[in-house]
């Protein structure tokens, strides 16, 4: 068993990367990794290099044409209109640039060795990829390989027979639940931005482990943890994980400027305190978010929940010069009001918990 909780990291997150407005190029992982450097939360014994997936490993889910159509894309820095139109590469909602496939078989292995690193039990959190919508032979939602899917399937390999997977992201994780749809050992509970992209996860199917609870805009702190005391934990009595996968896509919070729900880090930060006390084994991904500043707070956050840190108070000014660094690598039509630069947790946005959520809880049956 880890003695401590691990964090997954690569390089290749500082060295490639998009140059334009597209939601793909908001600075995310990097971001979050240096501030925890900046913070002085990680050391040689807690820090682990993620490897690159092997095609081998990617195999595990992904179709041998598709891989092989991905990797040649990459080979020749050129997208052929046959592989756009039959694998989704290099649209619009898949982009292509240098790097991109590194740093997806990059993520996939950051899952990988997470899921081997917890076989006898601990905690690893890898703000990498978080890749909930590829499909076995599509590329899809900015999601070039399911790096989740393969975390998922390592754990199953290494002996484990009950996982309960938790998706925070704004959009349903439709990829994940459509891999283990059939697989009633993998719980998967998506909670989600009604009505929006992919406009999946409308309905739960609890005999087959699948859980949906859209939930309206403005979505607060307060109904969070609601669905978390009402519906998932309850679940997670039920279901007894061996192992629990959050995917912590920070485009949930209020901050998101394309989503409309209302969280604060805060609601992130309790959710995955409470399910590190109930989880033997737990690994935290990243996912999706397209505010780089709230991105990197979130996820360093969740590290340092992870380790017993303090949230609260003013940055030191090494941190503080991470965030102040984005200022001029984002395209921002405003400049960020300063607790984005100066804080970790931001302010709670607790409220009412609104009669759409408690029907949401309700419809559920443990």
């Amino acid at each position: 068993m880890l003695d401590e909780p691990i964090l997954i990291g690569s390089e290749i997150f500082h060295r490639t990367g998009m140059t334009s407005r597209h939601p793909l190029a908001c600075p995310k992982t990097a971001p979050a990794l240096d501030l925890i450097r900046a913070l002085g939360w990680i050391d040689a014994e807690t820090y682990v290099e993620s490897p690159k997936a092997t095609p081998r490993r990617l195999r595990m889910f992904h179709e041998s044409a598709y891989i092989d159509a991905v990797m040649d894309a990459a080979a020749m820095d050129h997208v052929t209109n046959e592989a756009r139109t039959r694998f989704g590469i290099g649209t619009d909602g898949n982009p292509f640039f240098p790097g991109v496939i590194d740093r997806a078989s990059v993520a996939c292995g950051a899952a990988i060795r997470a899921a081997s690193l917890l076989t006898e039990g601990g905690i690893v959190h890898s703000p990498l990829g978080g890749g909930h919508h590829a499909q076995p032979a599509r590329a899809r939602g900015f999601c070039y390989f399911n790096d989740v899917v393969l975390g998922i399937l390592t754990l199953l390999d290494n002996g484990l027979n009950r996982i309960c997977y938790i998706d925070l992201d704004a959009h349903h994780g439709d990829g994940v639940e459509a891999a283990f749809a059939r697989q009633p050992s993998v719980l998967t509970i998506s909670i989600h931005e009604e009505e929006c992209w992919p406009y999946s996860g409308t309905e739960s199917n609890p005999a087959r482990g699948i859980i949906n609870l859209p939930v309206p805009s403005e979505f607060n702190d307060s109904e969070l943890s609601f669905l978390l005391d009402e519906v998932i934990l309850p679940l997670l009595e039920v279901h007894r994980p061996e192992a629990i996968v959050v995917q912590a896509g920070a485009d949930s919070l209020a901050d998101d400027p394309m989503m409309t729900l209302g969280l604060s880090n805060r609601a992130y930060f309790r959710s995955i305190d409470s399910l590190s006390r109930v989880a033997p084994r737990l690994l935290v991904m990243g996912g999706g978010g397209y505010n780089p500043w709230a991105v990197a707070r979130c996820w360093a956050g969740i590290w340092g929940v992870l380790t017993g840190r303090d949230l609260v108070g003013a940055l030191p000014e090494t941190a503080e010069d991470v965030l102040k660094s984005l200022i001029g690598n984002w395209h921002s039509d405003s400049e960020p009001p300063d607790h984005w630069l100066t804080t970790i947790a931001d302010k709670e946005n607790t409220g009412r918990v609104r009669d759409a959520i408690k029907q949401i809880a309700s419809s559920i049956s443990c």
